[in-house]
């Protein structure tokens, strides 16, 4: 696990300096651009402090929940007041959360995808909870791009193009956002819909 793990206050304060809200807005705005219905029920995956929650709730979702392994970082997120739900679980390759199929219109993950997280091994895990015609949205941040051949850029479009390909997904896209406004970073977003 990373050192800001330790502490959720640290996470939230190391967050902020980096500017993580403006990745998290331009993420919920992606959600609004393919005209998601407000009411739309959304999973926050690796959650952490909050900030997917409250730019969500910014453009007008209200009906989010949040996932993520660390009890602390989800006490920190219900302070704000912007889930209905907190699950405590983590997203591991092979292994069902405690969460019913189609249960989810929509599942974000910002920061989420990167090494001791999330990797496309367990996209068939979040297909499996989304609903038929959901989309799942997530970033890689370009760094992680270089540290493995799970994150490569061919790799990772490889993978969504096999779920096209067997007929589980309609289709997937990519955009470039600032996720951090500190430094001005800019990593792709994919989105992939589901088959009705």
């Amino acid at each position: 696990m990373f050192e800001y793990y330790k502490n959720a206050k640290g996470y939230e304060q190391y967050a902020v300096s980096l500017g993580k809200a403006a990745g998290a807005l331009a993420m919920a705005k992606i959600l609004e651009s393919i005209h998601l219905g407000k009411d739309s029920r959304i999973l926050d995956v690796g959650a952490g402090t909050g900030i997917m929650g409250e730019k969500l709730k910014e453009v007008g979702y209200t009906n989010v929940d949040a996932l993520d392994p660390v009890e602390e970082m989800l006490q920190f997120a219900q302070s704000k007041g912007v889930y209905k739900e907190y699950i405590h679980e983590a997203i591991i390759p092979g292994k069902k959360v405690n969460i019913a199929d189609n249960t989810y219109d929509a599942l974000c993950l910002l920061g989420a995808f990167l090494i001791g997280h999330i990797t496309t091994t367990s996209l068939p895990e979040l297909m499996r909870i989304t609903k038929p015609g959901g989309v799942i949205v997530f970033n890689v941040y370009q760094h992680w791009m270089k540290t493995g051949p799970e994150f490569h850029k061919d790799s990772i479009e490889a993978e969504l193009q096999s779920f096209v390909d067997n007929g589980s997904c309609t289709k997937w896209s990519k955009q470039d956002i600032t996720v951090f406004s500190s430094n001005g970073e800019i990593t792709p977003v994919y989105l992939l819909t589901l088959k009705q």
